[in-house]
């Protein structure tokens, strides 16, 4: 007898690819798939086998996965311990913005896919670090810094996106867009991607990328509400 079900198990591996996701989030991400009564049913199974854990945050209902939950789908992903409270609100926007990205690509009838941060930093430790790294907190901080916030694929162009909710300062853009230069002109990336929370920001990441020599096939510029308002349009 198997202990989830098919669709159960859908659930559980959307939760593990996004590591936090709120409902209305996984709802939207499995729309089509699986129905809102389904989900809810399902998280349920999954907080009571241990699977996943659930916290309500202001007028969000929180889901994460639980380390129970990663090895019993037998993912190559790192165990999830804990929410990172500080980064919650941009892990939140990461989530909504790859979610609008998917939705206008279906709107369009192209071809899309994405890698979710957790995913792209347990590729990257999978592939770079040692056991002993693993157990390196110093070394694990900075694959922040190595990887994008994400990954999308859009008619096959690969684009490396940044969700940019607040300034910072003129060191880490000047280093971190002339590392996307570079991987841009080997070939990893066809282009990046910045959705900025405001104007402000997108300003200075347009200043910065401007004086790194960027030309416009290489950068992408946006607004999270600009994104978030197309992708609900008919």
């Amino acid at each position: 007898m198997k202990l989830l079900t098919e669709k159960q198990r859908w659930v559980l591996e959307g939760i593990n690819r996004f590591g936090v996701i709120t409902s209305t989030q996984l709802i939207n991400y499995l729309e089509g798939d699986i129905s809102s009564v389904s989900i809810y049913a399902t998280k349920k199974v999954l907080v009571n086998l241990g699977f996943i854990a659930e916290e309500k945050i202001g007028y969000h209902r929180l889901l994460y996965v639980r380390p129970r939950g990663v090895h019993f789908l037998d993912s190559d992903l790192t165990p999830f311990s804990r929410v990172n409270y500080k980064q919650l609100e941009h892990q939140l926007s990461l989530n909504d913005c790859l979610l609008a990205f998917k939705r206008i690509a279906q709107k369009k009838s192209i071809d899309f896919d994405f890698m979710t941060e957790r995913q792209l930093r347990s590729k990257y430790i999978n592939d770079n670090f040692s056991a002993s790294d693993r157990k390196d907190a110093q070394k694990i901080n900075k694959v922040a810094d190595r990887i994008p916030d994400g990954i999308v694929w859009e008619s096959g162009r690969k684009i490396a996106l940044e969700v940019e909710l607040t300034r910072k300062s003129s060191k880490r853009y000047i280093t971190k867009l002339a590392r996307y230069k570079d991987e841009i002109f080997n070939g990893q990336y066809d282009m990046v991607r910045y959705v900025c929370q405001n104007k402000k920001v997108q300003n200075t990441v347009g200043k910065y990328a401007k004086e790194g020599g960027f030309s416009s096939s290489m950068l992408q510029l946006n607004l999270i509400e600009g994104v978030l308002d197309h992708a609900k349009q008919k």
